[in-house]
């Protein structure tokens, strides 16, 4: 019980993940933070794993690229939304608990969805108001294409258990980098 509330303590005293100020160069800004955010980068290459791991198609990334898009504008529009930062950190503890937990990964592979609309929503945010359209253009771009190596990467990891569990033990490491950074 107390391991429990102090993890829900400090999923509310997270700061933003966010990282603002992409309107020097918002293209060359969107399409480096998939890949030097540790947050997205794990979420979208666990995504793609967990969908060769279950579905065995592209459904599952797709609707994680739309749902980030869609978060992205929402965030544009509306601004910062309470427990943002909780449900990015969510994302990796999702991803990593259904590659360490085989009976449950369709279940919460299909929760991913909605993680990323939370992800999509920090970039809104992030992203000078100038500059957002160019910035999401990278984002996306570079988001694609992760879904697409950890999908990748999935459909090595099917015969090999281990292996899966290895990964859903590395997911869970970058989620405690997340947390702590």
């Amino acid at each position: 019980m107390k391991k429990t509330l102090a993890l829900v303590l400090l999923l509310v005293a997270l700061p933003a993940f966010a990282h603002p100020g992409h309107d020097a160069n918002p293209l060359h800004d969107g399409l480096l933070h998939p890949l030097t955010g540790l947050d997205h980068l794990l979420m979208l290459l666990g995504t793609g794993v967990l969908a060769a791991l279950t579905g065995r198609t592209l459904a599952l990334p797709l609707a994680t690229l739309a749902a980030m898009f869609g978060g992205a504008v929402l965030g544009h529009l509306f601004g910062d939304v309470l427990g943002m930062e909780a449900m990015i950190l969510g994302s990796l503890l999702v991803a990593a608990a259904a590659l360490l937990v085989p009976g449950r990964q369709l279940l919460l592979a299909l929760a991913m969805p909605v993680f990323a609309l939370f992800h999509g929503w920090a970039h809104g945010v992030e992203a000078t108001p100038s500059a957002f359209w160019l910035f999401s253009a990278g984002f996306v771009t570079v988001s694609g294409l992760l879904l697409a190596a950890g999908f990748a990467v999935g459909c090595l990891l099917r015969r090999h258990s281990g292996l899966q569990k290895a990964f859903g033990g590395g997911l869970l490491a970058g989620a405690a980098v997340v947390l702590v950074g």
